[in-house]
C-alpha cells in the first residue's frame, strides 16, 4: 500500500510540474535548444521568430513564424510541441504529437521531405506529424490547404502521408518512391468529380507517381452507374495547370448518366465509350471550368426520351412538333465533342430495325439545341423518309419537318445531312 501511495504521489507531482511549466519557466530558455534541434532534424536552416508557451487546451511549446531554408520554399505559421510526459521523459530521443499549422511548401521542397527529415544520430525520432491547413505553393496559386498526417517508421524514416477530407469520402495516401518521387493513391467513395457536371462515382481509385512537376496517373479505376471506368492521365503544374488523359467506359447505365445533363431529355440502355480529355487553367480552382473532351459513344437497347424522331415521318405536310415522345433503338452511335459549355454530337446514327436515322446536334449556352436529322422508316415495300431540323432547348426540343418523302421504285431516300 505504501509503494502505491509513493507511485501515485510521484505521478501527481509529474503532472503538476508539466502543467505548471508554462507559468514557471521563461519561454526563451527553450529557444536556443529548440532551434538547434530543428536545424539538426531538418538538415538545414531553421529560423524561428518567436518561441512561446501555450497552456490551453494542452501545455505545449509553440514555435511561431518558422522558415526552412527560404520563405518562398518552406514556411510554417506555428509548430506545437506537446509538453506531455512522453516527450519530457524522452526529450532528445523521440517526439510525439507534434502539429504543424499553416505550412506552405514549394513542390521542390515537398519532394525532398524524406531526405530533409532523415533521422541522424543524436536527433529525436518522430512518430507522427499532424498537418493542419497545409498547402503546396505553385507560383501565384496553391494546392490546398488540407489536413493530414505524416507517419514515420521505427527508425524515424518518413513512410507515409495520409490525407482525409471531413466527409470521409476521400483518402489520399502518399509514400516515398525513390529520390524526388512519391507513389500516390486516391480512394474515393460516393464522390462527385468536379468536372463541371455532377457525375457521381460509387468508387474511384487513382494511382500514380508524383514529382515536382506534376503527377503521372498510371491507373484510373472507377465504378460509375453500374459500369466500369478505366484509363490513365497526367496532371502537370509546371506552366499553368493541365490535366490530360484517356478514359474507357463499359456497361454504364445510360439513363443515370444522361440525366446528369438533363432530367427531361435522356437515353436509356447500356453505354460504351472511349474519351480523350484536356483541361487547362492558370489556377487549379478553375481547372474544370473549360472542358475539352472528344469521345466515341455506343448505346445499346434503349429509348430516347422526350426526343421523338418517328412521328415527323407521319406528316405529309411541313409541320413543327413541340412535344415529348420516345424513339426506341437497338443502337445509337456517334462522336461527342465538348468545348467549354458547348456540346456537339456528330456522325450520329440511330438503328431501330425498321427505323434508322443519322445527323448531328449541338447543345450550347442555356441548353439551346440545333441540328439536323435524316430519318427513314421502312416496312416491306413501304418506305418513308424525312429531314428534321431540331431546335428549342434540351428540356423542350422542337422538331421542324418538311413533307414526308415516299420514294417509288428506283428512287433514293434522303441522304444524311452535311455537318
Amino acid at each position: 500500500m505504501g509503494k502505491l501511495k509513493i507511485l501515485l504521489g510521484t505521478l501527481l507531482v509529474l503532472v503538476l510540474v508539466v502543467a505548471a511549466l508554462p507559468l514557471l519557466i521563461p519561454a526563451n530558455l527553450f529557444s536556443d535548444p529548440v532551434v538547434a534541434m530543428g536545424q539538426k532534424m531538418t538538415h538545414g536552416k531553421f529560423e524561428v521568430r518567436k518561441v512561446a508557451f501555450e497552456y490551453y487546451p494542452k501545455p505545449a511549446v509553440v514555435l511561431q513564424d518558422v522558415v526552412l531554408e527560404q520563405a518562398e520554399r518552406a514556411s510554417i505559421e506555428r509548430i506545437l510541441i506537446p509538453l506531455n510526459a512522453k516527450n519530457l521523459l524522452a526529450w532528445g530521443e523521440t517526439l510525439q504529437g507534434i502539429t504543424i499549422e499553416g505550412g506552405r511548401f514549394s513542390p521542390d521542397y515537398a519532394t525532398q521531405l524524406p531526405q530533409k527529415l532523415r533521422p541522424e544520430p543524436g536527433t529525436p525520432r518522430l512518430t507522427t506529424l499532424e498537418l493542419e491547413r497545409t498547402s503546396i505553393v505553385l507560383g501565384k496559386s496553391q494546392l490546398g490547404p488540407v489536413n493530414g498526417t505524416l507517419k514515420f517508421g521505427p527508425g524515424g524514416e518518413l513512410t507515409e502521408l495520409q490525407i482525409k477530407d471531413n466527409s470521409g469520402q476521400l483518402e489520399l495516401l502518399v509514400q516515398p518512391h525513390g529520390e524526388g518521387q512519391f507513389a500516390a493513391q486516391l480512394n474515393a467513395t460516393g464522390w462527385e468529380l468536379p468536372l463541371g457536371y455532377p457525375a457521381k462515382f460509387d468508387f474511384l481509385r487513382l494511382k500514380g507517381i508524383a514529382h515536382a512537376n506534376g503527377i503521372d496517373i498510371e491507373e484510373v479505376r472507377g465504378d460509375l452507374y453500374g459500369g466500369v471506368i478505366t484509363g490513365s492521365a497526367q496532371l502537370s503544374w509546371q506552366e499553368g495547370w493541365q490535366l490530360a488523359g484517356t478514359l474507357r467506359g463499359s456497361g454504364i447505365q445510360a439513363e443515370s448518366l444522361s440525366k446528369v445533363f438533363s432530367r427531361n431529355t435522356y437515353a436509356t440502355g447500356r453505354l460504351e465509350a472511349e474519351a480523350r480529355f484536356v483541361y487547362q487553367a492558370d489556377d487549379y480552382h478553375k481547372l474544370f471550368d473549360n472542358a475539352g473532351v472528344d469521345a466515341t459513344l455506343l448505346v445499346r437497347d434503349g429509348v430516347l426520351h422526350n426526343f421523338d424522331l418517328v412521328t415527323p415521318l407521319k406528316s405529309s405536310t411541313p409541320v413543327t412538333y413541340a412535344r415529348g415522345g420516345q424513339t426506341r433503338f437497338d443502337t445509337v452511335s456517334g462522336k461527342l465533342a465538348v468545348r467549354g459549355k458547348t456540346v456537339q454530337f456528330s456522325g450520329m446514327k440511330v438503328d431501330g430495325g425498321k427505323f434508322t436515322a443519322s445527323g448531328y446536334l449541338t447543345v450550347g449556352e442555356g441548353q439551346k439545341i440545333s441540328g439536323v436529322v435524316a430519318s427513314r422508316l421502312a416496312s416491306g415495300a413501304i418506305a418513308v423518309s424525312n429531314q428534321i431540323r431540331v431546335a428549342g432547348t434540351l428540356p423542350a426540343p422542337e422538331f421542324r419537318t418538311g413533307a414526308a418523302f415516299r420514294p417509288r421504285a428506283g428512287e433514293e431516300t434522303l441522304a444524311a445531312p452535311a455537318e
